[in-house]
C-alpha cells in the first residue's frame, strides 16, 4: 500500500487540465456525485489559466517553464496510475526521475528569487509551483520549509488556502502524523480503484476544517475520487 494524493476537482481543474479532460471529469462527477458538482458550481471553481486571461506577468518565461514541468508531472503520474502504481515499474521510475528534476530546478528558482508570486507568473504559475512542491516527497524537509513559507500566502490570498491545506496534509503524513484536512488517500497497487483515507486527526471536526480552507465536504470529495478513478463510485 502506498499513500498518494489525487488532485481532484479543485486542484486538477486549476492545474490547467485540458478542456476536454475537464469536461469529462465534470461529467463523471455530476453523474455520480451531484452534491459535489453543485458545490463546485456554487464555489466558482475554474481553471487558473482563465483567471490569468488578459494579464501580463513580470516573468513570463518562468511561467511557461513552470507549466511545462507541471504538465510533465501530471503525464508521468497518469502513466504510473494506469500501470498499477508500482514504484519499481518503468512508469514509477520515470515519475521519480521527473520529480527529482523538478525538485532540483524549483530549488534553484526559489534560492534565486523566492517562491513565485502571481505578479511574476500569474495564478496558473503559482499553482504549478505548488504542485511541484506537493510532489517533492523525496525531500520532506524542503516540503516542510515551503509550508512555513506559504502559510502567510494562504492568508493573503496569493496561494489558495485549499492548496496550502493539501500541502499541510502531505507534510504531516511524511512526518508520520495524522492529516488535518483529509486530502490524502491510500491506493493499493494491485487495485488502484480501491482507495481509502489516510488517518485524520479529530475526524469529528474534519468538515469544519475543510470548509475553513475552501475544501468541499469530505463525503462529496470521497465520492468524487471514486467517480474519477473507480468503476463503482461510493454510495452512502
Amino acid at each position: 500500500m502506498r499513500p498518494w494524493t489525487v488532485l481532484v476537482l479543485l486542484a486538477a481543474v486549476s492545474c490547467g487540465t485540458a478542456r476536454a479532460e475537464e469536461d469529462d471529469v465534470m461529467a463523471r462527477v455530476a453523474a455520480s456525485c451531484p452534491a459535489a458538482a453543485a458545490w463546485i458550481k456554487a464555489n466558482g471553481v475554474q481553471q487558473a489559466a482563465s483567471r490569468d486571461s488578459g494579464r501580463t506577468f513580470s516573468e513570463p518565461a518562468l511561467r511557461t517553464t513552470l507549466h511545462q514541468r507541471a504538465d510533465r508531472d501530471q503525464q508521468v503520474r497518469d502513466a504510473w496510475m494506469a500501470a498499477g502504481m508500482v514504484l519499481q515499474s518503468k512508469e514509477g521510475k520515470a515519475m521519480q526521475q521527473v520529480d527529482a528534476s523538478n525538485l532540483a530546478w524549483l530549488k534553484s528558482v526559489i534560492a534565486r528569487s523566492g517562491f513565485p508570486t502571481p505578479e511574476q507568473v500569474g495564478i496558473q504559475g503559482v499553482t504549478d509551483a505548488w504542485l511541484l512542491v506537493q510532489h517533492a516527497d523525496s525531500d520532506p524537509a524542503f516540503q516542510s520549509r515551503m509550508l512555513g513559507l506559504l502559510e502567510p500566502r494562504a492568508h493573503d490570498g496569493t496561494i489558495r488556502a485549499s492548496d496550502y491545506a493539501m500541502l499541510v496534509d502531505r507534510v504531516r503524513i511524511n512526518q508520520g502524523k495524522p492529516q488535518l484536512y483529509g486530502s490524502q488517500f491510500v491506493g493499493d497497487a494491485a487495485k488502484p480503484s480501491d482507495m481509502h483515507q489516510s488517518p485524520v486527526e479529530d475526524p469529528a471536526h474534519l468538515d469544519e476544517r475543510r470548509a475553513h480552507m475552501g475544501l468541499m465536504p469530505m463525503r462529496d470529495y470521497e465520492c468524487s475520487l471514486h467517480a474519477m478513478y473507480a468503476t463503482d463510485p461510493i454510495s452512502k
